[in-house]
């Protein structure tokens, strides 16, 4: 009698994770649970699990090694055995013999992919005589065949070996014998709560052995709880436990047929449950663990008892869905009503930690705990502080994304409502204000009040200091933008371009106090330093020959500055980059800068000497009397000369209005909010 079809083939299409190490013991254990309920025996069955260890590095009594890990497993029980129907069973692959009990008939599969062999001797009786069979089961079949004969021995018996775990579920399984026993006890929990498992005893050659009943007995079974609920008129049962310390966390496992196929982390569905529970009352603490059970689960497990098959498609329960007839989050909201007074005491420390933190060390994210209180509950509870420091990040970050999706949902309705309508302009108004968030009106708030700040830093710059001497040019470039950075290592809000040119605002790239051999694009030898370069952004994209489309140069001088011609410099510095050449990224020539043009502002003082050089390059003044203007045509290149005066004067002008409008508003101007409620 033999396979009729490539064990080895069907071993591949097994999948069995490294975490999943110890399930074809389960198997074997449900195997001998089975058998027990089908013998004489059930009522006085007996279970003894060996487990064996690596023979060397083993851990003596005075010894201090490590325990050596496991690499086989004996299963011995008083169940019916091997008798001709089940070894017929056994030798049949997708047997139906106990698909009342949920078997799929190819659980002996999966102790071979995890162990070389299976040694397999059973005493059975028949015909009121009794029978031993003794066989190896391997990848090639079984050996021998002809396995069966008569023996003087008078119990039912049957012990199953699984020999040579193989290395990677061998590291992956626990070393400690009391590990193995919760496991056990954890993927047969439906059997011991009904009160009708067999006894079951675990040992190894190092320590006492584990009676698994009575650990049940005493930590586990005054614990239990159950909740019934019935999702599109399919009922579940769901059991709810307080496991001992040891366990290896809060988890739900959905049963299928008395047995644990797949294990959910409840962490990652309430942030509070992270670590173990310890009670007020109690010092001793405990896990969460849940069971669901169904005759509806035990009809979707697959063949191998390591998943469920569900079909959505076809309206079935969804299991890690958000609607309505989710089983998971159903047994969500049982579990968090079952431990509501453990989870409200965490709760209430999370949210103290986190408002401490918040508080003292990190005052940047109040406004997120103010507008987003339900930041709370996604936080998980115990969190370090660099760790909580990041999940407050994050939490930026989504409420951003969330509102620039917003903001061009908002544009998208505007213009398909405004497009071949009669829309107002005070309806347009009133449909984007009553989009805006309170977020974005104090993100506004915010950058006009730095702009206020860097005009008011700016303007005592520009005041003679009490030792007479004004300060250095460096410390005013600065302030417009920071020194020897380029825009790709400088945060947006620290370019304050717009004190010179609100479009400069928007570029392709700027480099700070930057030698021209290091810009990007141009192909030059020069060390000369421009104070600032800025890069139009239109070129960027240049499909074609065509040349940049705009370079900006910025040059400073100190306020007394007396001695050098910044209009000659930026002359200089535009014959230095025309001179090179730029390229593409793919390395292809754009072609040569000499139509490109170019914006140059001079930024210092109008000193008599600064006057006289603006008049002998044929600039213009400006009707302000405060600068000069003027186009180069052979450079291709617009000057202007900015005193500091004129400067810091038409930056104050062009955002006085919105300094207006937030330091001193006008109640009577407001037309939506609390004015306009108050009347």
């Amino acid at each position: 009698m033999g396979f009729l079809f490539d064990i080895k083939g069907q071993l591949s299409t097994i999948r069995l994770a490294d975490s999943n190490a110890l399930w074809p013991l389960f198997e074997a254990v449900v195997n001998s649970i089975q058998s027990i309920e089908d013998s004489p025996n059930k009522d006085c069955g007996k279970i003894v699990i060996h487990a064996h260890r690596k023979t060397s590095n083993q851990f003596g009594l005075e010894s201090k090694e490590p325990l050596g890990r496991f690499e086989s497993f004996s299963i011995t029980d008083n169940g019916i055995g091997l008798d001709a129907e089940n070894y017929r069973s056994f030798n049949t692959a997708y047997s139906t013999l106990k698909v009342q009990k949920g078997c799929k008939g190819i659980g002996r599969f999966l102790w071979l992919k995890a162990f070389d062999s299976v040694k397999i001797k059973s005493v059975f009786a028949e015909d009121k005589s009794f029978f031993c069979r003794e066989f190896t089961f391997t990848s090639d079949g079984i050996a021998p065949e002809d396995n069966q004969a008569e023996t003087s021995v008078q119990e039912l018996s049957t012990t199953i070996r699984l020999s040579n775990f193989h290395t990677n579920y061998q590291n992956a399984a626990p070393v400690e014998l009391e590990a193995v026993a919760k496991r056990i006890i954890e993927h047969c929990l439906p059997f011991f709560i009904s009160e009708k498992c067999p006894e079951i005893i675990l040992l190894d050659d190092e320590s006492a052995p584990i009676k698994l009943n009575q650990y049940y007995a005493e930590n586990v079974k005054d614990s239990l709880h159950q909740d019934r609920f019935t999702l599109n008129d399919v009922d579940f049962t769901i059991y709810h436990l307080r496991l001992p310390e040891g366990f290896s966390g809060h988890e739900l496992h959905l049963c299928a047929n008395m047995q644990e196929v797949r294990s959910v982390e409840l962490k990652k569905y309430i942030p509070n449950l992270q670590k173990k529970i310890i009670p007020n009352d109690d010092s001793g603490g405990f896990f969460y663990v849940g069971y669901i059970v169904s005759g509806y689960l035990d009809s979707r497990v697959n063949t191998t008892r390591t998943d469920f098959d569900f079909d959505e498609n076809y309206g079935q329960i969804s299991f890690f869905g958000t609607g309505e007839e989710s089983v998971l989050t159903t047994a969500i909201e049982y579990i968090k009503g079952y431990l509501a007074d453990y989870l409200s005491d965490i709760d209430q420390k999370k949210r103290r930690q986190i408002k401490n933190f918040v508080q003292q060390d990190r005052p940047t994210y109040r406004y997120l705990l103010q507008m987003k209180p339900e930041i709370y509950d996604s936080i998980p509870a115990g969190l370090k502080p660099d760790a909580l420091e990041l999940e407050l990040h994050k939490a930026v970050q989504a409420w951003e994304t969330e509102i620039k999706k917003q903001g061009l949902e908002l544009e998208k309705a505007v213009k398909n409502q405004v497009a071949g309508s009669d829309i107002t302009y005070q309806q347009l108004f009133d449909r984007y204000w009553s989009s805006i968030t309170e977020i974005s009106k104090t993100s506004l708030a915010e950058y006009v009040t730095r702009r206020k700040t860097l005009l008011a830093l700016l303007e005592d710059a520009l005041t003679i200091q009490e030792n007479g001497l004004f300060k250095k040019e460096d410390v005013i470039h600065s302030l417009i933008c920071p020194m020897r950075h380029t825009s790709d290592d400088i945060p947006f809000e620290e370019m304050n371009l717009w004190v010179i040119d609100e479009r400069l605002a928007y570029h392709r790239f700027l480099a700070s106090d930057k030698t021209i051999q290091s810009l990007p694009d141009i192909d030059s030898r020069s060390i000369k330093e421009l104070d600032i370069a800025v890069f139009d952004r239109a070129f960027a994209f240049s499909e074609d020959e065509a040349p940049l489309n705009t370079i900006t140069i910025i040059e400073f001088k100190k306020p007394d500055n007396k001695k050098d011609n910044p209009l000659r410099q930026m002359g200089g510095y535009i014959d230095e980059i025309v001179a090179g050449r730029k390229k593409r990224a793919n390395g292809l020539a754009f072609g040569d800068c000499s139509r490109t043009c170019f914006r140059c502002y001079a930024i210092c003082d109008l000193t008599t000497k600064m006057i006289s050089l603006c008049k002998d390059a044929g600039l213009r003044m400006t009707p302000d009397g405060m600068g000069y203007y003027g186009y180069q045509s052979e450079r291709h290149a617009y000057f202007e000369v900015i005193s500091y005066a004129k400067l810091l004067a038409d930056a104050k002008k062009r955002n006085q209005i919105l300094f207006d409008k937030l330091f001193t508003p006008k109640p009577g101007e407001v037309t939506h909010g609390t004015a306009k409620e108050a009347t």
